[in-house]
């Protein structure tokens, strides 16, 4: 097939769908429900910011549909409109459980999780057998430091849901925030077993075998989440920590630069790479390194420590006087 034809052919069949949708809204400008199909075909075909508009126009040919509010709302946070999003469902309120997890991820993309949280906890009483939102909520009460809520909910939620993988992974990860790492792994564990290829379950039970010194198993999660997704920068510089610690700097240099190579800005790579190089002595090699690594990331302290120390191994005093100084004035 002749390349860029398959696209073509796709707008072909879409187009007299298209045509039909706004030949109803010309026939009928006052059908709400012709204005909301119309949109509804617009955000399937990823043009939401045109979605919003026609969403807004049936709401307000229609203005006490609860429908129309909550698809207006959902194209609104999808195009980037939060508190637009915001306004709509308070202006649309409703106690029905969707409509609670989309003002619950509203109020997260505004940074009020304390508000969104109240949200999630009042559609996970209206729907409680949604694994979904008990997730959500999970993941938002760590973001408010309750982290206990969150371990009494997940207990339920692994009996109501013990074939659900991202439970599972919640129950890991609220468990390595508290410290009970055996528990961590056995809940990665189980998830990865539901979920076997889930890229991103192997790099955090790679994470808790790390946290336990388990380094040939978390050696083996890694690489089995790169096996899935080979593109993954974190991952890559996650293995390569892990090499480092093994004592096998050239296979860990190997995994930094992969890294780099999917992620040239993936600051902790270069960072890595700095501290490798000044292992084996190339000074002038680590102060390419470090100061690639606070070029992308100007807050990570202790580059430009490392990176003065650099400098001054290259008998640059100046530069390690300075790049000290940017170190010392970070928190």
């Amino acid at each position: 097939m002749i390349a860029g034809t398959g696209w073509l052919l796709v707008a072909m069949l879409f187009q007299p769908r298209e045509q039909e949708l706004r030949r109803a809204i010309e026939a009928r400008p006052t059908d709400a429900a012709a204005r909301s199909r119309y949109a509804i075909f617009l955000q399937q075909q990823g043009r939401v910011s045109e979605a919003v508009g026609h969403f807004r126009s049936a709401l307000d040919l229609a203005p006490r549909s609860t429908e129309y509010g909550y698809n207006l709302a959902l194209a609104l946070l999808s195009d980037g409109q939060a508190g637009d999003a915001l306004s709509v469902l308070d202006q649309q309120p409703s106690r029905a459980a969707d409509a609670l997890v989309l003002r619950g991820a509203v109020l997260n993309a505004l940074a009020r999780p304390a508000e969104a949280a109240t949200a999630l906890r009042q559609s996970v009483a209206a729907d409680p057998n949604n694994a979904d939102t008990l997730y959500d909520l999970v993941l938002t009460l760590l973001k408010v430091d309750a982290s206990a809520e969150a371990a009494k909910l997940l207990d339920t939620g692994r009996r109501r849901f013990p074939r659900v993988s991202k439970i599972h992974a919640a129950s890991g990860m609220v468990a390595y925030l508290l410290g009970r790492n055996a528990d961590a792994v056995r809940a990665y564990e189980t998830a990865v077993q539901l979920e076997p290829g889930g890229a991103d379950l192997f790099v955090s039970l790679g994470d808790v075998y790390d946290a336990t010194g388990d380094l040939a198993r978390a050696e083996q999660a890694y690489r089995r989440s790169l096996k899935l997704d080979a593109t993954s920068a974190p991952a890559h510089v996650k293995l390569g920590k892990n090499l480092a610690k093994l004592e096998r700097p050239v296979e860990a240099g190997r995994e930094f630069a992969e890294a780099l190579r999917f992620d040239p800005a993936t600051a902790d790579a270069h960072f890595q790479l700095g501290k490798l190089a000044t292992a084996r002595g190339d000074h002038a090699a680590a102060v390419e390194h470090h100061a690639a690594a606070v070029k992308a990331s100007p807050t990570l302290k202790e580059a430009w420590y490392q990176l003065g120390i650099s400098y001054k191994r290259t008998g640059d005093e100046a530069r390690s006087a300075d790049a000290l100084e940017q170190f010392l004035k970070l928190p």
